[in-house]
């Protein structure tokens, strides 16, 4: 001890070996005859006696000494146990030992590495969260409180000296989350090997990679994490190799310019898990392999993330998603109500589904407002079928005292019905029964100033996001429906002659220089960073997957947090367009249904109706409000 450690006196050397008990003088004297410099290299492979007699060098104010650090990732914590070259802590244990146990899972049966009972990490954070809580907030976890509650120390940062929360703890020091994420996903040349890697290490006041300060275990950046992870996922799979989809989406996913989105949904999404799934079982990427793993709202959930995304990439064909949903979705009515399958059958295919075609190859927008459509008519129609067979009367028999019963009870929803009810007396089901239309409240709009100072903060104001700008700027202008808005193509936005045209319907409507300018640049704009990056920008609004625009609950909440109403914005726009153009122009103009621009005209202008009956009346029967 005192031969590598000069400041040590002989008496303090002493005293500090007589505390020791004889087993760990004798392991530490066969350490130090085999390693002199234990004590001061840092080196893995002292034992735990030798740690322990480090750190009470250490309480003792003892120089010079050296705590040995983790062979795998360089931390200095306590190593347990021994490894080919030192030994590694209690993190990195279980990193070696979930590499060396590969196997299939003993819940889920899938093929991976195996840490905890012959179970994959998933299922045994799913069965610790199936009977804990956390105390924060009350989400299932595997500790209380969870990885996200959970608070950590702010320590200096090693690269960039904030003071903040601890992401890892590097080499060279700890690290916070920008540091962090920035050296993953920047790799640079290490000055020592000259191999481009994350530098985790410092020598000389220069970062150097981990292999050069004797981490032999290289860093992995974000996009060689990825490759790893594509290389697992695509193993033994026939058309991941050469020109087909499968080979052109591994080559996308691998050169996405934001690795660590791709990273992120490879570790740990559901609909990654599910297409590793369906790569081990060796089934065929197909649409009827996905449906048949649909088994509630979740599944669904992840089994149309992931065809969207197959289907962008071209591994799978389109398909008409909007016939299938709704096909489905009576298939589970009619196993709850086989009773009646065969007139809600029949309603679905001779009237909800033409009606949703032809309103859908008449129509710009998503698809999903057109399903919430036609399943509240579906399920109205089985509860309408269901109460009147408790009752003891089939639709045949139905009259309007019952109907008007089951319509009282919730006014505000059965309503809809009216369009099943009328189905069914025009195909000689049910007798003429009356229906009302739902009773809908008049839009209240905007007053002019609050109006117009949103539409000039949106044209002139920086500070907002350009397509928060321009979605806002469209709305308050032409009052356009923002399921309409967020599907519109950067081929709706033309030149000709020097001026900008924007095609809402089928007139193309000629802007104004301030207007044209932005939607110019939000459509010359580079794809975001994320799915869309991967596809050609064909959206003014592009959305988080390949291919697809931006949903119009995710456009309307962006309104909203910029304080932008939707509904106000809308009635104010079109009563002020509506005032000034006659239905015929304000329907194909901004593609309104031609009944829809006339009662908009009715709500603009005044209606010369009750004057005229007035007029006739005093002509006939005298003045209406004689005088005196």
């Amino acid at each position: 001890m005192t031969a590598s450690l000069p400041d040590l006196a002989d008496p303090d050397a002493a005293r500090i070996v007589a505390d020791l008990t004889p087993a760990a003088r004798g392991r530490i004297r066969a350490h130090l005859t085999a390693h002199p410099d234990a004590l001061v290299s840092g080196a893995s492979a002292a034992p735990r006696s030798v740690q322990a007699l480090i750190t009470t060098l250490a309480d003792h104010g003892v120089t010079g000494v050296r705590a040995p650090a983790c062979l795998r990732c360089g931390r200095v914590r306590l190593l347990r146990r021994a490894v080919p070259g030192g030994r590694v802590c209690l993190g990195c244990e279980g990193i070696l030992a979930n590499r060396g146990n590969i196997g299939a899972c003993t819940v889920c049966g899938s093929i991976g590495p195996r840490p905890s009972r012959n179970t994959c990490a998933a299922c045994r954070r799913r069965q610790a969260a199936a009977t804990r809580t956390c105390s924060a907030c009350g989400k299932p976890a595997e500790l209380d409180p969870c990885s996200n509650c959970r608070p950590r120390p702010a320590t200096p940062c090693a690269l960039c000296r904030t003071t903040a929360p601890v992401t890892a703890r590097w080499p060279l020091g700890p690290v916070c989350t920008p540091c962090y994420r920035n050296a993953r996903s920047h790799p640079m040349p290490c000055p020592l090997c000259e191999r481009t890697r994350v530098l985790i290490g410092r020598l000389d006041q220069s970062q150097v990679c981990g292999p050069c300060v004797g981490v032999p275990d290289p860093y992995a950046c974000e996009r060689c994490a990825v490759a790893d992870h594509l290389e697992e996922l695509f193993t033994d799979v026939p058309d991941a190799t050469g020109t087909g989809p499968l080979a052109a989406m591994r080559a996308a996913l691998a050169e996405a310019p934001d690795a660590g989105t791709v990273l992120n949904w490879l570790r740990g999404s559901r609909s990654a898990r599910l297409l590793r799934d369906l790569m081990t079982s060796g089934c065929t990427l197909s649409h009827t392999d996905l449906d048949a793993t649909i088994e509630g709202r979740a599944t669904a959930m992840t089994a149309e993330y992931l065809r969207g995304l197959l289907t962008a990439y071209q591994v799978l064909e389109p398909r008409d998603e909007l016939a299938v949903r709704i096909v489905r979705h009576l298939e589970r009515t009619v196993a709850r109500h086989p009773e009646h399958g065969a007139l809600l059958r029949a309603y679905v295919r001779w009237s909800l589904l033409p009606r949703a075609k032809r309103h859908q190859a008449a129509r710009a927008g998503g698809v999903k407002h057109r399903i919430r459509w036609a399943y509240t008519r579906i399920n109205l129609a089985a509860e309408l079928l269901t109460t009147t067979a408790g009752h003891g009367l089939t639709i045949a028999t139905l009259d309007q005292g019952h109907l008007d019963a089951w319509l009282a009870a919730k006014p505000d929803t059965r309503y809809e019905a009216r369009d099943f009810v009328v189905w069914a007396h025009r195909r000689h089901h049910a007798r003429d029964l009356l229906v009302p239309h739902r009773p809908k409240a008049d839009p209240v709009g905007l007053d002019e100033d609050s109006h117009w100072d949103l539409l000039h903060q949106c044209l002139t104001d920086t500070r907002l996001d350009l397509d928060v700008r321009a979605a806002g700027a469209i709305l308050l202008l032409f009052g356009q429906h923002l399921t309409r808005s967020a599907a519109l193509p950067t081929t709706a936005l033309t030149t000709a002659d020097g001026t900008t045209f924007l095609t809402l319907g089928m007139t193309p409507i000629p802007l104004p220089t301030t207007l044209a300018d932005l939607l110019t640049t939000l459509a010359d704009r580079p794809a975001p960073q994320g799915w869309a990056a991967n596809m050609s920008a064909s959206w003014l609004f592009p959305g988080h997957l390949p291919g697809a625009h931006i949903s119009a609950t995710a456009l309307s909440r962006r309104l909203a947090a910029c304080h932008i109403p939707n509904r106000p914005a809308r009635t104010t726009a079109l009563v002020a367009l509506a005032c000034d153009l006659p239905p015929a122009v304000l329907g194909p103009m901004l593609g309104l249904h031609p009944i829809t621009a006339v009662q908009w005209r009715h709500r603009a202008t005044t209606d010369w109706t009750a004057y005229l009956q007035a007029r006739q009346h005093a002509l006939t029967d005298g003045p209406l409000y004689p005088g005196p």
